[in-house]
């Protein structure tokens, strides 16, 4: 049984919210005491992080994640309960941290790295990897004030990993860094999770979370609301985030326009049986159901279907063809579905619009733009770690080919 890296026992921490605050001496001492609201962050958490697990903290922005990775990392103190931490810890909650701005690059990988506990001799040692992995080789002379945002987390989180600590803590940081150098990020955690390190990232990076967390915890108001392997939590969140506005109606807004000719009045994703869900896994059936009204016959009516990962770029493009048997379908209420038999996406949270248009699609009657998403978990028939973005079903085959000469070992003819 693996042992506990952080044990968090019935951990609760508060914040005073004043609504009025004194601004001189002689107002403290002459008006009442300031009034202020007890607002509490976390409200008894039990946790506990097994050593050498990589564990993934998502939630709601205010929700509590930072508080917690703060009474983690002892930087806050837990106003009841608490915290208890086996092993040397490093951590990574803020850009920079612990650097002066007027030094230099250099000056400050030696005044960080002491903070961390480890000695001049030691820092000089890894000097240059630091360097290397952070990748301001040539900026380490200049004060780091001038530095660029993602210059100070790229130098800021080589600092901090360098030092190999047991535990390493980090907060959502590196989404200012570049694809490269998130790559790096990623791998470095990777391989600490393979020597045996605990890590623990705060992050709205689902995606990070499913590919690298074995464990994930969803903070939701202060509280524990789910825990356990990151894929049914993550998938969990993003059902509880989307999931709720999978079949309301929205009100009117800048994403809808035209004649009202026609108007979406709900949509579903449905799985093979029918059942209404919000997750899916790679290479099973997704039903997309649109209910809507329409004012003129439905072969005259145009439903169109995007599905968008995060980078913006439709994946996935569908429309009612002319093929389509909706002849007989006069004015009125309809349901229209859309089936993907296999759904070729990889894991990834993913949203979708929909649109009615007319049959020559040149006057638009409505449109939900990215108001509806669902999650895409892992077939576990595919290999562990497969990437790209869709999954392309092939068949793969062998057979004996012809011996290919060696030119090396060919006999030179005579002229």
């Amino acid at each position: 049984m693996p042992h506990t890296a952080i044990d968090c026992h019935d951990v609760w921490k508060s914040y005073r919210i004043y609504h009025q605050r004194s601004h001189t001496l002689k107002e403290k001492v002459l008006s009442r005491r300031n009034r202020f609201e007890e607002f509490w962050a976390l409200k008894g958490i039990e946790l506990q992080v097994a050593e050498g697990s990589t564990t993934g903290i998502i939630g709601a922005n205010g929700s509590g994640k930072s508080t917690l990775l703060k009474t983690m990392a002892r930087i806050l103190t837990p106003n009841k309960g608490h915290v208890e931490v086996n092993g040397t810890l490093a951590s990574l909650l803020e850009l920079g941290i612990g650097f002066h701005p007027e030094l230099t690059g250099r000056e400050n990988v030696f005044l960080s790295g002491s903070l961390l506990g480890r000695s001049r001799r030691d820092v000089e040692t890894r000097y240059d990897e630091i360097v290397e992995f952070a990748g301001v080789e040539q900026f380490m002379d200049m004060a780091v004030k001038n530095y660029s945002t993602g210059m100070y987390a790229r130098l800021a989180f080589a600092v901090a990993v360098s030092v190999e600590p047991e535990i390493l803590l980090v907060d959502e940081v590196l989404s200012v860094g570049d694809e490269s150098f998130q790559t790096r990020c990623v791998d470095r955690m990777a391989k600490f999770r393979s020597d045996g390190h605990t890590v623990v990232i705060v992050t709205h990076g689902l995606d990070t979370v499913r590919g690298l967390c074995e464990e994930a915890v969803w903070i939701d108001d202060g509280a524990i609301r789910e825990s356990g392997p990151s894929s049914r939590v993550v998938a969990a969140y993003f059902d509880s985030v989307h999931g709720g506005v999978a079949n309301e109606h929205p009100a009117a807004d800048e994403d809808q326009a035209g004649a009202g000719s026609a108007t979406i009045n709900s949509v579903a994703f449905l799985d093979g049986g029918g059942r209404a869900m919000n997750t899916f896994e790679t290479g099973t059936t997704l039903t997309v159901r649109v209910e809507c009204r329409t004012e003129i016959a439905l072969q005259d009516l145009v439903c169109c279907i995007a599905v968008y990962r995060s980078d913006s770029f439709a994946y996935v493009i569908g429309r009612t063809s002319h093929d389509a048997d909706f002849s007989d379908r006069p004015p009125g209420h309809h349901v229209i579905e859309f089936t993907i038999p296999a759904l070729p996406l990889l894991p990834g949270g993913y949203l979708v619009s929909v649109g009615l248009q007319d049959r020559p699609q040149k006057e638009v009657f409505d449109w939900h733009d990215r108001r509806y998403g669902f999650f895409v978990l892992a077939d576990p028939l595919l290999p562990a770690g497969a990437g790209g973005i869709v999954h392309v079903d092939g068949r793969w085959s062998a057979a004996p080919g012809a011996a290919i000469p060696d030119p090396s070992r060919s006999t030179p003819q005579t002229p």
